[in-house]
């Protein structure tokens, strides 16, 4: 059987077989390459039809946004316009309204003070020459307000040009007497707190103004939405986006290619620059970080590869052109519209700032150094501008309403204060900066000398006191030097109190139990002032000073 197989193996017609079966291998081999090659061919043939397909639709888009930024640019520049318009012209009014109050209290402080003047310089100063001061001074603030400053001016017609004038007034007097009632039930003190000053609370804009503002706000937002009214699809900033991040993602070599990175911040300006119109940094705290827009354009400057937070440099451009047009922005609001007396304002503008340092604007970047200038010289300007009333006691006690002026110059000078320091956060303005606009120029050279002329009237210089010290937080400790001056003043205060209430002794402490309402009597409610001197003395981180005042009327060092 053996031998027969292998006979049949060497038999001339199965050789011949073998022979011809291996071409028929080879070839169907062969055949499998090309049909693979085919596949393949067609495969890219259907993947270059698409991206033929995909770059033709993209081209039509390209050149339907030319042709509509071309007409639609114009329009969201005349909305920018408008914007910054309705912010400069609230902004303009506010400060009008401010100064014209300003000038108008001056003028019938300065004419019922010259008054009094007047009659005390006759010598006396007993409670009927008082009251003869204070006579005189509510006739003569009664004539000023009345318009009496202004000369009758009658023209062709014989109609006095000075009667809008004289009309102005009085409205302007009439608004303040209702802001201030409205100012003094917002005042109300909380339990084991002062009340507010007047000056300190952000009530500068009426209601009036402020709803006539949202007003015309509400339709430029309204009039932004009619832009892209149209139906096309680069009307979408959404659609726009997409469309150039799949041609990055799925087209990478074309993109690339083509340099699309750098046009990219040309294309998507106008729309980033519409969307920004809704960002009121001034008046919102609110984050535009976190919209879709936003969203989509810092995914679209993430790298393609596997690391979600690693951007590629060349199409970082649209995340760092957000950043751009926004302190642009914030720089002319900054420069033009914002109120440095306004906390609510300057809150704002803090948490703008801090928001685009958190999103790759480096600090020595020039637009931000330019932005940091604005705030130091709009802050020292208004220091320099501000003028804080410092009267005589006998002519504050016998004028009606001076002690209220001078008070409200007060309140503003804390509010300013407050303001500067809240540029401390995110390192904003250095300290060296804050230290010579809030304690070198503003404390030393107007707040102080305040405090010393209401000396006299010691529960108000400690009530007053209380409050500046309670703004020196950030400077206490290694800063505490230039609060010297300011331990000093508290240091008179305890001095005053106990020469003028050292008959109290040990009542001064024992009573003292927050703001009540015990009323049995002006002294002791002076008397109970003196635990606040300690807690300054703690607060300025003056604990050796505190201790020495607690010591007389306590066995141990501190009662606290």
């Amino acid at each position: 059987m053996s031998a027969l197989q292998e006979s049949y193996v060497r038999h001339p017609l199965c050789l011949d077989y073998q022979e011809s079966v291996a071409p028929l291998c080879n070839t169907e081999e062969n055949l499998s390459a090309s049909l693979s090659n085919v596949s393949a061919l067609e495969h890219s043939l259907s993947a270059i039809n698409e991206e033929c397909i995909f770059m033709e639709k993209l081209r039509d888009l390209v050149c339907g946004i030319c042709v509509c930024l071309q007409h639609k640019a114009p329009c969201i520049e005349e909305l920018e316009d408008k914007m910054q318009k309705l912010h400069k012209e609230r902004a303009a009014a506010i400060l009008e309204r401010r100064a014209a109050d300003s000038d108008d209290d001056m003028k019938e402080l300065v004419a019922a003070i010259s008054a009094a003047n007047q009659v005390l310089s006759k010598g006396g100063g007993d409670a009927e020459t008082i009251k003869a001061v204070a006579a005189a001074a509510l006739a003569l603030r009664a004539a000023v307000r009345e318009g009496g400053d202004f000369p009758v001016e009658l023209d062709e017609f014989s109609r006095d040009g000075n009667m809008q004038n004289q009309m102005d007034v009085s409205r302007r007097a009439n608004a303040r007497e209702r802001r201030r009632a409205r100012n003094d039930v917002m005042r109300m003190p909380a339990i084991g707190s002062y009340p507010p000053i007047e000056g300190e609370l952000d009530t500068d804009e009426s209601d009036t103004e402020s709803n006539a503002y949202r007003s015309q706000h509400d339709q430029l937002l309204h009039s932004t939405k009619q832009i892209f009214g149209d139906k096309h699809e680069y009307s979408e900033f959404s659609v726009v986006v997409r469309k150039f991040y799949r041609w990055k993602k799925d087209y990478t070599s074309s993109y690339r290619d083509a340099h699309v990175s750098v046009c990219i911040p040309a294309i998507f300006s106008p729309y980033v620059r519409l969307e920004l119109l809704k960002w009121d940094p001034l008046h919102e705290n609110a984050n535009f970080m976190n919209v879709k827009w936003y969203t989509l354009l810092r995914k679209y400057g993430l790298s393609t590869d596997e690391n979600p937070n690693s951007f590629d440099d060349a199409d970082a451009n649209p995340v760092q052109l957000v950043v751009k047009l926004a302190m642009a922005i914030l720089h002319n609001r900054l420069a033009q519209c914002w109120d440095v007396f306004s906390t609510r304002e300057t809150q704002c503008a803090v948490s703008a700032i801090n928001l685009l340092l958190r999103r790759r604007l480096p600090s020595t970047d020039p637009s931000y150094t330019d932005l940091v200038n604005t705030v130091h010289e709009r802050l020292d300007k208004a220091v320099a501008n501000l003028t804080v009333l410092v009267l005589d006691s006998l002519v504050t006690e016998a004028v009606p309403d001076a002690a209220r002026v001078a008070a409200y110059r007060f309140g503003m000078s804390l509010r300013l204060m407050s303001n500067i320091c809240l540029f401390h956060n995110g390192g904003i303005l250095a300290m060296a900066v804050i230290e010579e606009l809030a304690l070198d120029k503003l404390l030393c050279g107007k707040i102080l000398p305040y405090l010393r002329g209401i000396q006299a009237n010691i529960h108000d210089a400690i009530m007053r006191t209380e409050k500046v010290v309670s703004l020196t937080g950030i400077f206490a400790g290694d800063h505490s030097r230039k609060l010297q001056p300011l331990v000093d003043y508290v240091l008179e205060l305890e001095k005053g109190l106990k020469e003028k209430h050292c008959s109290f002794g040990q009542e001064i402490w024992t009573h003292f139990d927050g703001f009540s309402a015990d009323k049995s009597g002006k002294e002791l409610v002076t008397a109970k002032s003196l635990p606040y001197l300690h807690k300054m003395l703690r607060a300025l981180k003056e604990d050796d000073h505190a201790k020495e005042m607690s010591r007389p009327y306590f066995e141990t060092d501190d009662p606290f």
